[in-house]
């Protein structure tokens, strides 16, 4: 009992600590704001300081105990993208929607994952590895690397009033791209996951995996339902977010939960997805209930605290001195990305014979990366020690180059098809 008492205070004090540095973040972000940096550079600098390698204020190993602020934060991360998915407001660019999504989807994934793969001798961190886990980071690099940012997409566009062709069919491929990473995502870490495992790859595998992903659906139909009657009721908004924070958490703790119970009783784990549950919950409110507009604005409400935690937590988790040491690998990667954007930027607008000014261009909307791709890189990891955590490095210092380069490269795309409406603001 004792021993339960000291571990419920250490928590408490960890949390504490946690709070205090994250309120500490959110006032030096604004700084890096008022430079014209991103936010979550800030909150991540921030969490780089606070933690192991320099101030030391979030030591590495209280980092498990705050794991549990990750799954919520990646739940309202999930809740937020799948809420962007309005199907009304993507009708009128259905054709280059779905051309661009292809061929920023395949393009990038594709070609990416076969690069990296052909010079994985000289990524560090991947040089020893045997051909078999070569095969799957490249996969899950190419995967990452679509991941697109709803929010700094939609900050922008605010910000400039936009509206337009180009700027619709941006919105919707990002959204649409986000929607289908979590669903490619989860189908290939499952197979990297059984593979790395040794687990036999056959019939009996696929059928669990379809399974999987049918009772994620489901299950994501279900906790609509749930948000639903909860959005129905009249009461606080703080309550409300509560739980909603609380709902997000079940998702990730029921998936862990059946996680253990399966493996105990069959031969392989039923693995539940947790992001695609969320997403899929917040597209049945987008789509299929009266309170979509309720729906956002309480996520707009909750999110920017959510936010500030993930991030800093994110940067507490970073080695500086690593940083430093992939830097060079993060920018050929960068540029890898870059390259594969563009190519996949032509091809949807040859394909879908959108406006041909938007043929150089068009790849431009969706440089920035930062929840989803963010969420990802944790989960995996967490979930391969061995090499996940070079991983993650190697992907945030990607994820910060974006975050510096892409929101100026979206800005001039807009003000070069002047879709920018700034003008028409009165004196």
């Amino acid at each position: 009992l004792r021993n339960k008492n000291f571990m419920d205070f250490e928590i408490f004090v960890i949390l504490i600590g946690f709070g205090m540095v994250a309120i500490a973040g959110n006032q030096i972000a604004k700084f890096f704001q008022k430079s014209k940096f991103p936010l979550i550079t800030g909150l991540i600098v921030t969490g780089i300081i606070a933690g192991s390698s320099f101030l030391n204020f979030i030591p590495s190993q209280t980092l498990p105990k705050l794991n549990f602020l990750n799954s919520i934060a990646l739940a309202i991360i999930a809740f937020s993208a799948g809420a962007e998915l309005y199907i009304k407001d993507l009708r009128s660019r259905t054709l280059s929607i779905k051309w661009m999504t292809i061929g920023q989807l395949f393009g990038t994934l594709i070609l990416s994952a076969w690069t990296i793969h052909f010079f994985s001798s000289k990524i560090p961190f991947m040089e020893g590895l045997d051909e078999k886990t070569k095969i799957i980071i490249s996969i899950l690099f190419g995967v990452i690397f679509v991941a697109r940012s709803p929010s700094s997409l939609i900050a922008v566009i605010n910000e400039l009033r936009a509206n337009g062709p180009f700027t619709k069919t941006a919105i919707g491929v990002t959204v649409v791209k986000d929607v289908l990473v979590i669903i490619l995502f989860s189908i290939c870490f499952t197979i990297s996951k059984s593979v790395l495992n040794g687990d036999e790859f056959g019939i009996t595998f696929l059928l669990f995996l379809f399974t999987e992903l049918i009772l994620s659906f489901i299950l994501g139909i279900l906790v609509g339902r749930i948000l639903n009657l909860l959005l129905s009721f009249e009461t606080y908004n703080l309550l409300k977010g509560i739980f909603t924070l609380v709902i997000g958490y079940g998702v990730y703790f029921f998936s862990f939960f059946v996680k253990e119970k399966t493996g105990e009783f069959f031969i392989h784990e039923i693995l539940l997805e947790p992001l695609l549950i969320c997403i899929i919950g917040s597209f049945y409110i987008t789509n299929y209930s009266k309170n979509r507009i309720e729906f956002i604005e309480l996520l707009h409400f909750i999110s920017p605290t959510i936010y500030i935690v993930f991030f800093t937590l994110i940067g507490a988790s970073l080695s500086f001195q690593a940083l430093i040491q992939v830097f060079w690998i993060a920018i050929a990667l960068f540029s890898l990305r870059i390259f594969t954007m563009f190519l996949g930027g032509i091809f949807g607008v040859l394909a879908s014979k959108d406006d041909k000014s938007y043929l150089f261009i068009s790849w431009m909307p969706y440089i920035t990366q930062a929840g989803v791709a963010l969420g990802l890189t944790t989960i995996i990891a967490s979930e391969f020690p061995s090499w996940g955590f070079e991983f993650q490095t190697i992907i945030i210092a990607i994820i910060v180059i974006n975050q510096l380069i892409g929101p100026p490269l979206l800005k001039w795309s807009i003000n070069f098809t002047k879709e920018s409406h700034l003008k028409h603001k009165a004196p």
